[in-house]
């Protein structure tokens, strides 16, 4: 087994895999199976390097302060020193507290590391494990911080003693050092060791946020941020040195004689906040200005990131996360890399020079000052950690919310036509709810930290106050150092609380940049521009593809095959329709074409070359692609139809001609403000079949060698689908065409029809005609455009509407056998007849004739006409029902005649006439 020579910035993990089968080495029973030492690798605790680190300066301090202690004393003193213990003037208790120390900290993670590898095969020690494990961290800390404390302490009591030899004294501050290092030191190694893993625990591959490359993002901004940086300074200066002339003016006011000093103070004082005041706005100026280039820049390079993604990322990541990364992270980012960072400076700034200032007026008040600092360092950084896990999962919870709220206002008329608001409501409120109650642990943990550090930084002022007092009542310091002393502490609070306040910014960005960073470095699966792999152009390329044993399934499907075994091929200049039932493939079959996705095997050739070779750019000028949906943007028609071109010399005359083509211009011109007719979004001020006809423009304007038709006529009314299906015959002229239908009248004209069931290819047949239609046994079992059903009911209306006319003549002809004398009456009986009879003809002729119907509505004499025909045909064949009602109430009825049955059978005539014309009309399907 080999060693683990993982990189030592990353978290050792226990592993029980073998190298070559990655399988567990250790049986289901623990105490049957025993664990061979030489196959398991163990990590050591001494490996982590701030641990060897702390070993070192333990043994250093111990080792120096010792030796210090041994050579400068006798052995008469060392026992005297010991026996005659003084805080103030024995270093005894350095030494102990170091041994001490070094021997515990050995002892600790000596027995820590003993306790992992003697727990690793009993999953049941779990909390055991964890309870020990924070024992003996806190313990170290506990011990690093009062060691830190006691030698505060003890530093103030001898700079107090002032007859202390200067070895003495050296001791102190060396010990001072060594505490101050190994305390930080340790809080350093908090998140090393509470991230020891048990054996059974896999490793996380979850990537660490690089501080440095967040910073990194304002790099381009760096003669901003160094300009801010001087006036930053400057400014932070003017502040430093404010407390100081004001304990000066406090200290002239109480001993001289005259106000001439404090004038002075006060004029300067006055200059120095001026020169401060200009100097803060210019640095806000300055890094508000690098914020907005910074946040410029990263929204585009994100949103350049995000559009070119393969199509399989949007089918499995939400929009409003991604609109959410790019408005409210990048703000977050914004504020983290450029203003902050600045308020971070100014903080750091001011702490550091107020405290070497305060150091100058007064090195014990200073001292018991910084007793708290290793308090308020520790609880900030713990603070940190929960607040960074928190504002992560504030900002998911929110853009779930988001989501919620950008699907719903984007569908808000399928919501008013189900009456849903109640439901979406109640849906978007418990999105929000999640993300409050995430809020709400952040407000709690922020207000226990900030009621933290209140308090503290109250205990430490009062601590200060108490003993300045005690200083000036003893005539050792003057009341104006005092209040100079009192206002840098007060900085120095402030100071504090906004690193405080910074720090949970910065774990938000951090949590941002995780989000942000995924999606720079995201590399798509299938480019969206040349690259190495993808950059042939096929100049001599025709139109001619070949589908060459094609599998797939969908990323979100992984387990359902889609696609098998699909292979064709399609020739230059042919029309191939894919037909079969909904959900069999044909439409993956059009988006592989348009390689949305790549095939999970087999491949796709343009002429000769495979679709994964050609450039991107290349292939989306030359396939052109119209679905059943067609996507219109909250722009002009004109936009609209030139919208897939790059080129900016597109001509009005080209936009007219394709549009024209797409028998689009009509209506367009009827519109007021024509081509710069606005859409609205997704199109919806305009009807369906409209929106199909700017989209077959669109494709017509690339001027593509493929065109590719998904069911541009599915959702569309009779009339629309009428003008839809003649724009698609034009644009078939002169171009291969692969279209998707279910209707008879869209894959008529096809050169080869190719019929997908359940992912196969189940027959495939040169063209469609009458005769072979009924010899095709899937195209008949598929129901494509419910041939069958339409035959049928065609038929059968044919007949019932026959019978019923055939029956009503037979009548006449029998009344006019029956009554040879009655002439006259026989010549309104035939007049009615006759004329509900050519009624009927011209309804049956121009509503649903099969052959000679869109002839006469079109060509013969125009579809307005056809129009004002058929609704008078209807109209005479009602009114010879009416003719026929009143002649038989007027002259049997009435005058109560014998025998009634020449108008009882002319009023029986005109009604089933009127039904057969019913039947004809409404009775049969369109387009069979």
């Amino acid at each position: 087994m080999t060693s683990n020579n993982s990189n030592d910035d990353d978290v050792p993990i226990l592993d029980v895999t073998s190298d070559n089968d990655q399988t567990p080495l250790l049986n289901d029973n623990p105490i049957l199976s025993t664990p061979n030492v030489d196959t398991i690798l163990v990590p050591s605790i001494s490996r982590y390097r701030l641990t060897n680190i702390i070993r070192i300066l333990l043994f250093v301090e111990f080792v120096t302060i010792l030796i210090i202690w041994l050579v400068g004393t006798s052995t008469h003193s060392l026992i005297d020193d010991i026996i005659h213990y003084r805080l103030t003037t024995s270093i005894f208790d350095l030494v102990a507290i170091s041994i001490s120390k070094f021997i515990l900290l050995i002892i600790f993670l000596t027995e820590l590391e003993t306790f992992i590898i003697a727990r690793l095969y009993q999953p049941n020690s779990r909390p055991l494990f964890i309870f020990i494990r924070y024992f003996y961290i806190v313990s170290l800390i506990v011990l690093s911080i009062c060691s830190l404390a006691f030698a505060i302490i003890k530093l103030i009591f001898v700079l107090r003693a002032f007859h202390l030899s200067k070895l003495y004294l050296s001791t102190v501050y060396v010990f001072l050092v060594f505490s101050s290092i190994e305390f930080i030191g340790m809080i350093l190694m908090i998140p090393y060791l509470s991230r020891v893993k048990l054996l059974e625990q896999p490793r996380s591959t979850k990537k660490k946020v690089d501080l440095k490359r967040l910073f990194s993002l304002s790099k381009s901004e760096r003669p901003f941020l160094i300009t801010g940086t001087l006036f930053l300074l400057l400014s932070s200066l003017t502040q430093i040195v404010q407390p100081y002339f004001f304990g000066r003016i406090v200290d002239d006011a109480l001993t001289s004689d005259s106000m001439r000093p404090v004038t002075n103070d006060v004029l300067i004082l006055f200059g120095i906040n001026c020169v401060g005041a200009i100097a803060s706005f210019l640095r806000s100026w300055v890094f508000e200005l690098a914020g907005q280039r910074v946040v410029y820049r990263l929204r585009q390079n994100i949103f350049d990131s995000i559009i070119k993604q393969e199509v399989g990322f949007f089918d499995i990541t939400r929009t409003g996360e991604l609109t959410n990364r790019l408005s409210s992270d990048t703000q977050v980012l914004q504020n983290a890399v450029t203003v902050n960072i600045s308020m971070l400076l100014r903080s750091f700034l001011q702490i550091a020079g107020s405290l070497v200032v305060m150091f100058y007026l007064e090195v014990s008040l200073t001292l018991v000052l910084m007793v708290i600092v290793p308090v308020i360092i520790l609880f900030s950084r713990q603070y940190g950690i929960i607040v960074r896990k928190l504002r992560k999962q504030f900002q998911d919870e929110l853009a779930g919310a988001g989501t919620t709220s950008e699907e719903s206002i984007s569908n808000i008329r399928t919501i008013r036509i189900f009456g849903a608001e109640k439901r979406i409501s109640n849906h978007y409120h418990e999105n929000l709810l999640k993300s409050y109650q995430v809020g709400k642990k952040l407000a709690l943990n922020s207000g226990l930290f900030m009621g933290l550090v209140g308090f503290l930084a109250a205990g430490g002022i009062a601590l200060v106050m108490w003993y300045g007092g005690k200083l000036v009542h003893e005539r050792k310091l003057s009341t104006g150092t005092l209040a100079s002393f009192l206002m840098y502490l007060l900085q120095v609070a402030v100071a504090f609380g906004m690193l405080a306040s910074l720090f949970g910014d910065f774990m938000q960005a951090a949590g941002a940049s995780e989000r942000l960073f995924d999606l720079l470095d995201r590399i798509p699966k299938i480019p969206a521009t040349s690259t190495h792999e993808c950059s042939i152009k096929p100049d001599d390329f025709d139109g001619s593809i070949r589908v060459d044993k094609l599998f797939f399934t969908y990323p979100t499907r992984s387990d359902q095959q889609v696609l098998r075994d699909i292979t064709f091929e399609i020739k230059s200049g042919q029309k191939v329709a894919l037909v079969g039932p909904s959900g069999g493939g044909k439409s993956t079959i059009a988006s592989l074409i348009e390689r949305f996705y790549d095939p999970d095997s087999g491949t796709i050739y343009f002429g000769s070359h495979p679709l994964t070779s050609i450039d991107p750019k290349w292939l989306r000028e030359n396939v052109s692609f119209v679905n059943q949906e067609p996507t219109l943007f909250a722009c002009s028609i004109r936009d609209n139809i030139t919208f897939g071109l790059d080129r900016t010399d597109i001509s009005l005359d080209e936009i007219h001609s394709v549009a024209k083509q797409a028998n689009a211009h009509d209506f367009i011109e009827q519109f007021e403000n024509k081509y710069d007719t606005l859409v609205g979004e997704r199109g919806v001020r305009l009807s369906g079949g409209q929106r199909q006809r700017i989209a077959i423009a669109r494709a017509l304007l690339m001027s593509p060698k493929l065109l590719l038709l998904d069911e541009a006529t599915s959702a569309l009314d009779a009339e629309s689908e009428h003008f839809v299906q003649e724009a698609i015959e034009r644009a078939m002229i002169d171009r291969t065409v692969l279209v998707i239908a279910h209707r008879l009248s869209t894959v008529r004209n096809a050169d080869v029809v190719i019929v997908i069931n359940q992912g196969t290819i189940v027959e495939q047949m040169a063209g469609l005609c009458d005769d072979c239609l009924p010899l095709s046994y899937y195209y008949q079992k598929l129901n494509l455009d419910r041939f069958e059903i339409k035959q049928n009911r065609n038929t059968i209306a044919s007949i019932v509407a026959g019978s019923l006319f055939t029956i009503g003549w037979w009548l006449i002809i029998d009344v006019c056998i029956r009554y040879p004398s009655n002439d006259q009456f026989h010549k309104a009986l035939l007049t009615i007849g006759i004329i509900a009879s050519l009624a009927l003809i011209f309804v049956n002729s121009i509503s649903n004739s099969r052959f000679h119907g869109d002839y006469y509505r079109d060509g013969c004499i125009g579809l307005t006409l056809a129009r004002v025909i058929l609704f008078l045909s209807f109209l005479f064949v009602f009114g010879s029902v009416i003719a026929g009602a009143w002649l038989m109430i007027a002259l049997y009825m009435i005058p109560n005649a014998k025998d009634i049955y020449p108008g009882v059978a002319l009023f029986i005539q005109t009604l089933l006439i009127f039904a057969s014309t019913l039947i004809l009309k409404f009775g049969r399907t369109e387009d069979d």
